[in-house]
C-alpha cells in the first residue's frame, strides 16, 4: 500500500520495488485541527496553520457563546430570562407595548415568562427598571464575545492565538 503524498489516499500497488511518483509507504498521521499535513524531508509532518487554529478558536467561542445563550440571565429577583436575539426582540417588544399602552392611560399589569414557563407580573416603573438592568447584562455579554471574536480573527501569530 502507498498513500499519496499531496491527497494522503491510499493506493494499492502490488509492485513492491517500485514507488510511484508523489506516493510514499509511509503512513501519514491523522491531522489534528488546526494543522495541516506535508510529506517533506522522508516523513509526514503536521504544520500548524494560523488560518485552520483561527477557524477552530472561532467554533469554540461561538460554543461558549451558546452555553452561555442557554444559561440565561439571572434577574435581581433570582429567576433566568431568555439572552437569545429571539428573547430580547420578544422582551423588547413586550415592553414596548406597555409603554404605549401607559401612554394612552392603560395601565394594566405587564408579564414576563421566565426560562422555567413561569409568568412574572410588573407594573411600567418595574419592569422599566428589570429592561435596564436586561439590557445591560445582554450589552456586556454581547461585547465580551464580539471582543473575543475580534482578537482571534485579529491575530497574526499562533502564540498570540495561543495567548487568547
Amino acid at each position: 500500500t502507498y498513500y499519496n503524498i499531496e491527497t494522503r489516499e491510499k493506493l494499492f500497488n502490488e509492485d513492491p520495488i517500485n514507488v510511484p511518483a508523489g506516493y510514499t509507504k509511509e503512513v501519514p498521521p491523522q491531522p489534528q485541527e488546526g494543522y495541516v499535513i506535508k510529506y517533506e524531508n522522508l516523513v509526514w509532518q503536521q504544520i500548524p496553520d494560523l488560518d485552520l487554529m483561527k477557524t477552530a478558536k472561532l467554533r469554540q467561542v461561538e460554543n461558549e457563546w451558546q452555553e452561555t445563550v442557554k444559561q440565561g440571565w439571572t434577574t435581581p429577583y433570582g429567576w433566568k430570562l431568555g439572552i437569545s436575539s429571539e428573547d430580547v426582540s420578544l422582551l423588547s417588544a413586550n415592553f414596548l407595548l406597555a409603554k404605549e399602552a401607559a401612554s394612552i392611560g392603560i395601565t394594566d399589569p405587564v408579564f414576563i415568562i421566565d426560562t422555567d414557563g413561569e409568568s412574572h407580573e410588573f407594573n411600567l416603573q418595574d419592569l422599566t427598571m428589570l429592561m435596564l438592568q436586561y439590557g445591560q447584562a445582554r450589552a456586556i455579554l454581547s461585547s465580551q464575545d464580539a471582543a473575543k471574536r475580534k482578537a482571534i480573527k485579529n491575530a497574526t501569530s499562533i502564540e498570540e492565538l495561543n495567548n487568547l
